[in-house]
């Protein structure tokens, strides 16, 4: 399927005004580099072709592949613009053709959970992972339980890890792994690193992994990232899975944005069950989750900052309506605002709790 883009390929732009790229940190969308406007020595420039966008997470320089040009060289837009199309030694054409790679069909969540379950037991986590776990209320045994473990950013590690994978299972259609060039088998991955968090059904089957990535807080990067191939050749892309994790036998859950919090709150309410949505719009799924859960009464406690985002308020909005779709009572949550989300607000009570009874 080709997408057709109203503007010019900002690779291409960026190639012409001389920007350099890194050397591996890309796919077919999305290029790294180094941002022309700031001094930038560690490819902070972000590019993204499908929106014809670039941002410097380290200067907020931003815009489309015209405005680049412009800036680059002290130019109008309109300037830019006419120069850029005008340029037949690089552009022919006003408009870009970009082709995607066939995306490989998903596979039934029976496969995903074995590959990604053996593929979790590979992997390490990282002493400031287990710590940072462990200061946000959950125990060994918890941290042991959900499966958290760390991002690979050893090249050799992560060789290893795919070769002893590949050769128990077949990877093509489950979301973040891929062919390179070559015919070896790779994985999405991000070199800054993380944590993946395994997103589960009511049954406790692993659905697809989310990635919580170490970036500053501030950077503007984003913290967290599906584990996904789809614009990998051969890859195959996430969807929008709703996570659970407490007593599936309730017939009232509270709803939060992010498994993790999720997996903490539930651990600090005593199993309380909880279901997670990936995002506040990334409900699509949820109406159905529901109502095989057998659910009448939804508790919901996205974070408090809910009440200064328009965004979410209006995503509120929306997830009320489809509720009240199909039947089921909803009731909004809130708590102390010094508290962002529900999982902050029961470790401060919990840390509170035992703090009394060392006082007693």
């Amino acid at each position: 399927m080709a997408i057709q883009y109203e503007e010019f390929d900002i690779v291409e732009v960026a190639k012409m005004c001389g920007v350099q790229f890194h050397a591996y940190d890309h796919n077919e969308i999305e290029y790294k580099a180094l941002c022309p406007f700031c001094g930038d020595t560690s490819y902070h420039l972000g590019l993204n072709r499908k929106m014809d966008r670039f941002h410097c997470f380290r200067c907020k320089t931003r815009g489309n592949s015209v405005s680049l040009y412009a800036k680059m060289f002290g130019l109008t837009n309109k300037q830019a613009y006419e120069i850029i199309r005008n340029n037949d030694k690089v552009l022919d054409e006003k408009v870009f053709t970009y082709r995607e790679n066939p995306e490989t069909p998903i596979r039934p969540i029976e496969d995903r959970h074995n590959v990604y379950y053996d593929f979790l037991s590979l992997l390490r986590l990282n002493r400031s992972h287990r710590e940072n776990l462990e200061r946000r209320g959950l125990s060994f045994n918890h941290i042991h339980q959900f499966m958290y473990r760390s991002i690979p950013t050893d090249n050799v590690f992560r060789r290893e890890v795919l070769e002893k994978l590949a050769s128990k299972h077949n990877l093509l259609g489950i979301p973040g792994f891929y062919i390179d060039e070559r015919g070896d088998v790779q994985m999405y991955v991000k070199k800054c690193g993380g944590i993946f968090i395994p997103i589960c059904n009511r049954e406790g089957y692993i659905q697809g992994l989310q990635m919580r990535l170490d970036v500053d807080e501030g950077s503007g990067d984003k913290k967290f990232r599906w584990f996904s191939s789809k614009h990998y050749k051969d890859g195959t892309g996430a969807k929008p899975w709703i996570h659970i994790v407490g007593d599936t036998t309730a017939s009232e859950v509270c709803l939060t944005e992010g498994a993790m919090k999720a997996d903490v709150t539930s651990v600090l309410s005593n199993g309380q069950l909880f279901m997670a949505v990936p995002g506040v719009n990334a409900i699509a799924y949820l109406p159905e989750v529901i109502r095989d859960l057998g659910i009448t009464k939804v508790y919901e406690a996205f974070d408090m900052d809910k009440r200064t985002k328009p965004q979410v308020k209006q995503a509120l909005i929306g997830l009320r309506n489809s509720l009240d779709a199909i039947g089921v009572e909803w009731c909004s949550c809130s708590w102390n605002p010094q508290y962002k989300g529900l999982d902050d607000y029961f470790l401060a009570k919990t840390m509170c709790m035992q703090s009394d009874l060392v006082a007693a």
